[in-house]
């Protein structure tokens, strides 16, 4: 890979108005399968819903998922917040830079710039009406985000807890909705109130990872309504009625977006559906969370779901993603 992109410096420095194809040109010969090794890993659930796209949008749905996850990986890989900023300066910087057409020599920034010029190539070669452009805003505002979660601050009030999850997971699915050209009042709902779900689902279900870090996840307003004490479950984490009210709360209130999310689909294009089927995972994970009486701490709720992939598909198949009721 090093060589391989040596040679791109050097084909740039003889022909600079190349330079955008000999970034797609390095990526192309890059090793699929490792690169999907990495997502497959980190983000299994994504990696899966990722095979329902067509396979001409699947390195892009990758590209995205690979980018979120090194986002989101900063915090927990930095020794403090001052060095995680210069991460996330980096990203900024290198977004413009990709939009720009000239990414920088990093792998996901090639992914991402490679995905945007295939959009970009299929629109024009097919003469589609489709507008498959993705925003940067979009990126950035998971950036954003993400840097100002660095110092790993308490939620004081579940709206602050949406708010997060609406800029971090639904921002990514703005992304993907956009490059399927599927761009609809309609689908910006479902894709807001999904987001809000799948980011609380995702944190309750990494509980047990944030009170070993003690981080607590669920909202200071409602830790206080049920007289639940954070310092208490750092030193000895463990269940008690309170932390079972607590969650209890969050995650009605997450099943209530998956409720509204749902409402939102039945005019949807079939295009949107590999996008939303990203909370599938959620509600599996919210119904095993009430099996177990909203144990948070449940050493069964944090096992993957082997029959996920099979789900997927028969969901898939039907049209109807969620089983709310």
């Amino acid at each position: 890979i090093i060589t391989q992109q040596q040679q791109v410096d050097s084909n740039e420095a003889k022909h600079p108005s190349d330079r955008a194809l000999c970034t797609a040109a390095v990526f192309q010969e890059l090793d699929t399968s490792t690169r999907h090794r990495g997502i497959h890993s980190s983000d299994y659930e994504g990696f899966l819903c990722t095979q329902f796209f067509p396979k001409r949008q699947q390195p892009t749905q990758m590209a995205l998922r690979a980018f979120n996850i090194e986002l989101a990986s900063i915090r927990e890989s930095v020794s403090n917040t001052d060095i995680g900023r210069m991460r996330m300066q980096f990203w900024r910087d290198s977004l413009d830079k990709v939009f720009a057409g000239i990414p920088p020599q990093q792998p996901v920034a090639l992914a991402l710039a490679h995905a945007i010029q295939e959009q970009e190539l299929h629109h024009l070669t097919q003469n589609s009406s489709e507008d498959t452009t993705m925003s940067l805003i979009w990126f950035k505002r998971i950036i954003t985000e993400r840097e100002q979660n660095l110092s790993d601050p308490q939620f004081m009030t579940l709206g602050q807890m949406e708010s997060y999850c609406e800029n971090t997971f639904g921002s990514l699915l703005y992304l993907q909705l956009e490059s399927v050209g599927v761009k609809s009042l309609e689908a910006d709902h479902a894709a807001s109130h999904l987001a809000k779900a799948m980011g609380i689902a995702t944190m309750l279900r990494a509980f047990p990872f944030h009170m070993h870090q003690n981080r607590m996840v669920i909202p200071a307003e409602i830790t206080s309504k049920h007289n639940l004490s954070q310092e208490a479950l750092f030193r000895n984490p463990t269940i008690t009625a309170a932390l079972q009210d607590a969650t209890l709360e969050v995650a009605t209130a997450a099943h209530e977006h998956l409720v509204t999310a749902q409402s939102y689909m039945a005019n949807l294009p079939r295009a949107a559906l590999p996008v939303l089927m990203a909370g599938i995972p959620t509600e599996s994970y919210l119904k095993r969370l009430e099996k177990e009486d909203f144990n948070p701490l449940s050493p069964k709720i944090q096992q993957r779901e082997w029959f996920l992939p099979a789900k997927l598909w028969y969901r898939w198949r039907q049209g109807r993603l969620f089983d709310t009721s």
